[in-house]
């Protein structure tokens, strides 16, 4: 058993068992996590599987679009006139909401699949398929960063603060969703949760383990959104 990934605490305890995957949960900051937890190479097979068509065909497509339509207004104030990266960009949908205020916007993914079907769906925009370890290699700076669901996956948190600190430009902000393991409507028995489903989502957040973590590499968190659902949605800024 490892320590905490987030505080580095070793008050940590046994949580749940699911599909034969055993949960651990942080007294302290409260981040829930798999242990053993897989490499990324495993992880990332869940989604480049040539079996699974969900994804690169993006069923659904229009709602799809419409939400990411929908939530622009809330981004109006951080990405217009500014330079934007969406990290895990999927099939472009948000991206392409983005580019309609921003300065310009790149998407980036790890399955070629999505890669190629926003490229295909939204031309004229920048869509890149590439690792969170070629990412730490790139110059590129960003003014908004928008990453919607993809913390719950990766298996090394701290890498993925890194590559955030590395595109972050000074004063940047950055907007992320995830499961939120503290909100009120997740169940006792929590692996009882439609979303607890490892090996797709590897780690939970609640408030106070995002806050650590992200004010830990220099982001400050702005604000945290309310939901309705077990949504964790947050803004944050980096620090100049």
């Amino acid at each position: 058993m490892h320590n905490c990934a987030v505080c580095f605490s070793t008050d940590v305890a046994f949580l749940a068992a699911k599909d034969g995957y055993s949960f651990y949960c942080c007294g302290k900051c409260g981040f829930i996590y798999l242990d053993p937890m897989p490499d990324q190479g495993e992880l990332n097979n869940q989604y480049l599987n040539p079996a699974i068509d969900a994804e690169p065909t993006y069923d659904k497509a229009g709602s799809r679009l419409r939400r990411a339509l929908l939530k622009l207004p809330r981004f109006y104030r951080y990405a217009r006139g500014r330079d934007v990266l969406d990290l895990g960009c999927g099939g472009g949908f948000s991206a392409y909401a983005l580019s309609l205020i921003a300065k310009s916007v790149t998407g980036t993914d790890i399955n070629q699949k999505a890669i190629s079907y926003a490229r295909a769906r939204f031309p004229g925009l920048r869509f890149v398929c590439c690792s969170f370890t070629d990412l730490l290699e790139t110059d590129d700076r960003y003014d908004f960063i928008y990453s919607s669901e993809v913390i719950e996956h990766v298996s090394n948190v701290n890498l993925y603060l890194r590559v955030l600190d590395r595109v972050a430009a000074p004063g940047a902000h950055v907007y992320i969703t995830t499961p939120d393991a503290g909100h009120a409507r997740v169940p006792v028995d929590i692996a009882r949760w439609d979303v607890f489903n490892p090996p797709i989502h590897v780690q939970f957040f609640n408030r106070k383990s995002a806050t650590v973590l992200f004010e830990r590499y220099g982001f400050r968190i702005v604000k945290f959104y309310n939901n309705r659902k077990p949504g964790l949605v947050f803004l944050a800024c980096k620090q100049a």
